[in-house]
């Protein structure tokens, strides 16, 4: 663990992002121990009346984030603003008596996102020793937003001083693919075409696009989710694992699995819950509420292999899995690996298993794995990203040549659909997705 000297300054403090996740986040960190002894958060806002205490409301530890915070205005268009920033951070060292790292977390917009990194760059801040940059997605709209996106960051920015948020990288299940692939002979051994006969990366929400009208109509499903967290998530499946002494390699197999990959155009589809288009008061909408893609790998390892990705709103459950179907000779060989991101994080299994009784009757039955049933406590997934951001771990985060890859791999597809008006299924909210699908 770290214990150099840090400086988390949040650009954008008032907004959601930072009193729902980030703020709680700092706040069991250092409830934790796991912090630096000396660490200040610097709190960027445009406004001039922000009160503290009000951004802590959903925090424990409030009595250490009071402390430890301080706000600071400025125009974040002005680039002299940028070097008034630079002089308090310096004062901050100078009280720390020694070499600092500080790290730029970009709570903002996207649409703000471009240029506040041009005027890191030009004030000198991103130059700066042991400074790092936060991101959250979106990376882009598509693959060429994308290209220039990631030229402009590499202009100011070199690329280790970087870190792309993915949040469901971090939880608690999808960090353990690795452990749980690697750890374990039985499905060490069995990780490929000849055992696997199927993968689904599921994400289903109960949720409409409650009041987000805007970014919604924008963006759509196949942007907002499968581009990011369902591609990467498939990444951390197909991927090759590195050995424990050199996870620092994980970025990079996960973009080799993603390089391998392409969808299949003709079986993929979109959907739309009824009533989206009076939402967003566009009767002439094709935005997706739905998707459902289904890709093939060119990897030796997993040519052949179904693999298929979906999600949607307003549906009946919220949940997000990986569902893992073994090859089978006859239905009670038909074994399922379910690995459960939420809500539930856990490991499930099913097996067959003959019924008590003088018949030879067989039925499933699942061996559960919960982490709340033996753990008192989860990291919450934007915890384990700030201690890892915190401690130069980038295993977690989207490299460069990741975020192009899932954009490569979705452009056929989302510049057909943006050519197409007549392919979009209507459903019904609180549908399962089996019924979606079947529609």
């Amino acid at each position: 663990m770290i214990s150099k000297p840090t400086i988390l300054i949040i650009i954008g403090i008032s907004g959601d992002l930072s009193k729902r996740k980030l703020l709680p986040a700092i706040g069991q960190i250092a409830e934790s121990g796991k912090i630096p002894e000396q660490f200040k958060i610097i709190g960027v806002t445009r406004q001039s009346d922000i009160n503290l205490n009000d951004l802590l409301q959903s925090t424990t530890n409030k009595e250490y984030l009071r402390s430890s915070t301080e706000m600071f205005q400025m125009d974040l268009n002005n680039v002299e603003d940028y070097k008034k920033l630079g002089s308090r951070i310096e004062a901050t060292e100078k009280d720390f008596g020694s070499s600092t790292q500080c790290l730029f977390y970009l709570s903002v917009p996207p649409t703000t996102s471009k240029s506040i990194i041009g005027l890191l760059g030009e004030s000198g801040l991103a130059s700066k020793e042991g400074v790092k940059l936060l991101l959250e997605k979106p990376f882009g709209v598509d693959l060429e937003s994308a290209k220039s996106l990631v030229d402009h960051i590499d202009r100011c920015f070199k690329k280790e001083q970087v870190y792309r948020i993915d949040h469901y990288l971090a939880k608690e299940t999808a960090q353990n693919i690795i452990v749980f692939r690697g750890g374990n002979s039985l499905f060490k051994r069995t990780w490929n075409k000849d055992f696997i006969e199927k993968i689904e990366v599921v994400v289903s929400e109960k949720l409409g696009i409650e009041g987000r009208v805007n970014f919604y109509e924008q963006t759509g499903a196949l942007r907002d989710l499968i581009q990011s967290h369902l591609l990467q998530l498939l990444a951390l499946t197909l991927m090759d694992i590195p050995d424990e002494e050199h996870l620092e390699l994980v970025p990079q197999e996960r973009y080799e699995s993603l390089r391998q990959l392409k969808v299949k155009e003709n079986e993929s589809f979109r959907g739309q819950y009824d009533g989206y288009k009076k939402e967003v008061d566009n009767p002439q909408s094709m935005t997706e509420t739905f998707a459902s893609i289904n890709l093939e790998s060119n990897d030796p390892k997993w040519q052949g292999v179904e693999i298929n990705l979906k999600t949607g709103k307003a549906l009946h459950d919220k949940y997000t899995e990986i569902r893992i179907l073994y090859r089978k000779g006859h239905d009670h060989e038909s074994n399922e690996l379910l690995l459960r991101l939420q809500p539930d994080e856990g490991i499930s299994f099913s097996v067959w298993a003959k019924r008590p009784g003088y018949e030879h009757q067989v039925s499933r039955h699942a061996l559960n794995f919960s982490f709340k049933d033996h753990y008192s406590a989860l990291p919450e997934a934007y915890e384990q990203l700030l201690f890892n951001a915190i401690n130069g771990d980038h295993s977690l985060f989207s490299s460069n040549e990741e975020v192009l890859e899932t954009w490569r791999i979705i452009d056929s597809l989302q510049k057909a659909w943006a050519q197409n008006k007549d392919d979009l299924i209507i459903y019904e909210k609180g549908s399962i997705i089996e019924e979606v699908i079947n529609k």
